[in-house]
């Protein structure tokens, strides 16, 4: 379901990305963006959707709770929906916490994972409160083998004074981070 949005939304590419360069969502997800679109176009690997997929299931089954709950109160008036309203919400918060506990163990901030020849690589980054320092997490499995890559560096690395997000500087990491993480090691 995502890869289709994904696949019929469209980058204009003759725009610099601009960020106002105070608002650290801003510009992790503008350098997230990029490092995306490198190794999609780039590197020609291809992106799968598997953990957000799976939220969206999850989300689904919470709302399918919420939404019986609700049709069935509007059915059956209070007291005689009482016990299919208390396993309605009960089952709707469970799930949502479940939902937390998958974005916070599982997804943990990751915003790429691809395939390429059966290899799998997986990005996630981090910019901490008060801070202007980029964290950077891949991980990868080649041939069995798994791979990880972590570095932190400040935001001015990629961004300029005015806050436009340098796409040069961008595609030289992304080449750095696709050798170390899904390049054959010589032997």
């Amino acid at each position: 379901m995502v890869k289709q949005i994904v696949d019929n939304w469209k980058v204009d590419d003759s725009k610099p990305v601009i960020v106002e360069k105070y608002d650290k969502v801003a510009v992790k997800n503008g350098i997230d963006d990029l490092l995306r679109k490198s190794f999609t176009s780039k590197h020609e690997v291809t992106e799968t959707f598997r953990t957000r997929d799976t939220r969206l299931l999850i989300c689904t089954i919470a709302v399918i709770f919420s939404g019986v709950g609700c049709l069935y109160d509007f059915l059956h008036p209070f007291p005689e929906s009482k016990l299919v309203l208390g396993v309605c919400s009960f089952s709707y918060f469970s799930i949502v916490g479940i939902l937390y506990i998958w974005e916070w163990f599982v997804e943990k901030g990751t915003f790429f994972e691809g395939v390429k020849s059966g290899n799998t690589i997986r990005l996630s980054s981090y910019i901490p409160r008060f801070s202007g320092q980029y964290t950077f997490t891949g991980e990868s499995m080649v041939d069995g083998e798994k791979r990880e890559l972590k570095f932190t560096k400040c935001i001015s690395t990629w961004i300029d004074d005015k806050g436009t997000v340098l796409p040069d500087k961008i595609e030289s990491e992304s080449e750095g981070i696709f050798s170390e993480l899904l390049k054959p090691k010589k032997q």
